[in-house]
């Protein structure tokens, strides 16, 4: 039968020293150290006696294979152990601030998480999670001194015979309490014992790790609990938003916000599809070359290449009458030195012209006017903005980013000229080539070059030293290399 931790007991005192233990009811004990904290604090100095000296010799590299993984899961072990009397004694905290003493603040602790995280040099965050985790395992105390159940027999039982980790623990204790009063009491003990079952493992299956434990226990909790999750969604609906912030000093902009679970979902898996590690082997170095982006720029990028397609959309919605679009200004002047900012409207912090040009690579440009007092004489017609058809072109010819490895879609890209505009370059479908937005940002500067012999697309770069025509339309495959 699955039992709490007890409460130390008042029997078997020594001459230590004294101290004060308030119960839950105000009522004041006043003893002496018990056999029981004796105890645990000469097993905890014989413990640390026996391991300092190991664990300061300890060079893992030089462990064998059999040993490592022995030595992995043997610290684990005595990691939950110790982990376990941690949150014991934290979930004891708070009751030492309650009754006519508060035992902590006497000491100059402001409250038991205080106490906790000072005594410990833990977080407060941390603190609070001992604290709130070790008075759901604790047992509790009457007002005649006799110890009551605790909240979670079973898991307190696991934890305790360290069979059960404190992050495991908590995740049961958190889905537990979600649903404790809707759900019968021998109900829910019954979930709680086969769920610990399956956390800790059994000599027929193994443990589960903590983030596997996580979605078995949300498939037990949707069981016990199936009308619980049309308010949970319902409070997910009401609580969702999407906040853009203003632009900071660096040129970047905040956005925060809680997407909805389907929208989440939709959101993560279409980014993750495309934010794979991409390697290309040099065989003349033998050095791998490795996309240097980090995960995180990935998954940014993936994000402007969705919304550069949202806006190419035919029933996009429109804003003061066009379709959304990015306003830059900029002078002639600073184009035609290739040096200088413009500004974005709306936007206060100035944008380079080497952006500019990116951005007008593939949207095109329009030229006004204006006369010295700022009246408007005359307005250009759009320039080097690759017409529909010749994107429709061009993405049947290359199916998607053409750089090798990416897996940007035709329908993300943006179309690059290969030679520039303003170096004489045609807005021409045989100097167009499809581009994803992270790849469009570097291709002037990083390893992939890029040439247009008779109108086809061909890169050279890491692992691709030739001139090699790529393409990732379905219907066209790669001629050979052009040497």
């Amino acid at each position: 039968m699955s039992t709490c931790h007890p409460q130390v007991g008042f029997d078997g005192e020594t001459d230590s020293f004294y101290g004060y233990r308030p119960n839950v009811g105000g009522v004041l004990f006043t003893r002496r150290m018990s056999t029981q904290g004796t105890a645990l604090r000469e097993g905890i100095a014989t413990a640390i006696s026996a391991l300092v000296e190991p664990i300061g010799a300890l060079a893992p590299g030089r462990l064998s294979a059999p040993d490592y993984i022995a030595a992995l899961r043997e610290v684990e072990d005595l990691g939950r152990l110790v982990d376990a009397a941690r949150v014991a004694l934290a979930g004891e905290a708070e009751k030492r601030t309650q009754g006519p003493i508060d035992t902590l603040g006497a000491l100059g602790y402001a409250s038991a998480v205080d106490a906790v995280a000072t005594l410990t040099s833990a977080a407060d965050r941390d603190a609070k999670r001992r604290i709130r985790v070790g008075e759901s395992l604790n047992s509790g105390v009457s007002l005649t001194g006799a110890e009551t159940g605790c909240a979670h027999p079973a898991i307190a039982a696991s934890v305790f015979a360290g069979n059960l980790s404190i992050d495991v623990a908590t995740i049961l204790i958190d889905a537990l309490d979600g649903v404790g009063n809707r759900v019968d009491d021998t109900v829910l003990l019954q979930a709680e014992e086969a769920l610990v079952e399956l956390a800790a493992g059994t000599p027929q299956h193994p443990p589960l790790r903590a983030d596997l434990v996580r979605g078995q226990v949300q498939l037990f909790i949707e069981a016990l609990d199936p009308d619980g999750v049309l308010p949970r969604e319902e409070l997910a609906r009401r609580k969702r938003r999407f906040t853009i912030g203003r632009e900071t000093s660096d040129g970047l902009i905040p956005v925060n916000g809680l997407l909805t679970l389907e929208v989440g979902a939709s959101l993560k898996r279409l980014v993750d599809a495309h934010v794979r590690r991409v390697s290309f082997p040099d065989p003349d170095s033998m050095v791998e070359h490795v996309d240097d982006r980090l995960p995180q720029q990935k998954r940014h990028d993936t994000l402007a290449d969705i919304l550069s397609a949202a806006a190419r959309v035919k029933d996009a919605p429109e804003l003061a009458g066009s379709a959304p679009a990015i306003t830059v200004t900029v002078t002639q002047a600073a184009l035609d030195a290739g040096e200088g900012v413009g500004g974005i409207d709306g936007m206060d912090t100035p944008i380079s012209v080497d952006a500019i040009e990116r951005m007008i690579d593939s949207r095109g440009m329009q030229t006004v006017t204006f006369n010295p007092q700022g009246r408007v004489l005359s307005l250009g017609s759009v320039q080097r903005c690759f017409t529909p058809s010749q994107r429709r072109a061009i993405n049947a010819r290359d199916g998607g980013c053409v750089i090798p490895g990416c897996t940007a879609p035709a329908g993300w890209c943006e179309v690059h000229h290969v030679i520039p505009w303003r170096e004489g370059g045609a807005t021409h479908t045989d100097n167009g080539v499809l581009l994803c937005w992270g790849h469009h940002q570097s291709i002037d500067s990083g390893p992939w070059e890029l040439s247009m012999p008779d109108g086809v697309p061909h890169v050279r770069g890491p692992g691709h030293w030739t001139w090699t025509h790529t393409t990732k339309s379905r219907f066209r495959p790669p001629s050979t290399p052009t040497g």
